[in-house]
């Protein structure tokens, strides 16, 4: 029985429910008209309302939450998701969250919309080289309970498409599901498609161990691998060529010395 909270658009609510047919993910859904932030709602929760698989979703956001301190702009007609889950696998795999999300929502937009995606590292994904959809992961690994809250910014049926940026005080270049797609899409049925593939990816990798997999099949979709980047390591500022990425998720860079970088996904990278 899926376990539905809090006041939205009636139709919303209902239709998500009849339409998941997951095993796990979404048997509990907050939903919400409007949250500051729905990641960290889903973070406040206490353990007896965030068992695993529990979501969390607004159709506004007065205050979503990007990687580096960054504003996610989150009017009405986008999808603003946070995914609770209780991880069962090692904490080394812990990152890959990032990365199948990734992949589960750009293979959900082009099922629906015929749009390819591209993929940005370490948690972008890309329609003609401008942002259609940032993740952010958080990890709590103290104790026995163990979270990981992925949470979904996905620019859908809107307009305006901006990133704030608080660390460069400028705004990063977005598009929409609408502006590529030419009309608006169905955001129930899209959401649904995206939890599944969630799903799919999470098991896959609790079952098989299979993180090379994932890693190969984010590479065939890289917008990453042989452009420039600018990665800002603390204070330092480095300059080089995405090269590859490593079978731990890092990104490994060539800088203008030769010299090779790893690179972890916590820094904050530009490409250009």
């Amino acid at each position: 029985v899926v376990k539905l909270t809090t006041a939205s658009e009636p139709d919303f609510k209902t239709e998500i429910g009849k339409l998941l047919t997951t095993n796990r993910l979404g048997k509990s859904i907050h939903v919400f008209d409007e949250q500051d932030s729905t990641q960290d709602y889903a973070n406040a929760l206490p353990n007896i309302e965030s068992v695993h698989g529990t979501i969390v979703i607004a159709r506004k956001q007065k205050m979503g939450k990007g990687r580096m301190g960054r504003t996610w702009i989150s009017p009405k007609g986008g999808l603003w998701m946070s995914i609770i889950f209780r991880p069962e696998f090692s904490a080394k795999s812990i990152i890959f969250t990032q990365f199948m999300g990734a992949l589960a929502i750009a293979e959900a937009i082009t099922e629906i919309t015929n749009i390819r995606c591209t993929l940005k590292w370490p948690n972008d994904v890309l329609i003609n080289e401008k942002k259609v959809c940032g993740i952010l992961v958080d990890v709590n690994l103290e104790g026995k309970d163990k979270v990981i809250v992925m949470g979904v910014g996905l620019n859908a049926n809107i307009e305006t498409c901006l990133v704030n940026d608080n660390l460069t005080n400028d705004s990063i270049e977005a598009t929409s599901l609408k502006k590529e797609y030419g009309n608006d899409i169905d955001l129930v049925h899209l959401t649904k498609v995206i939890i599944d593939r969630i799903e799919y990816y999470y098991y896959d990798l609790l079952s098989t161990g299979k993180t090379l997999e994932i890693i190969d099949l984010w590479k065939k979709n890289s917008d990453t691998i042989g452009k420039r980047a600018v990665v800002y390591d603390g204070n330092e500022k480095v300059v080089g060529k995405a090269i590859d990425i490593d079978k731990d998720g890092s990104l490994l860079m060539r800088l203008d010395d030769a010299s090779i970088k790893r690179v972890t996904y916590y820094s904050n990278v530009t490409f250009g």
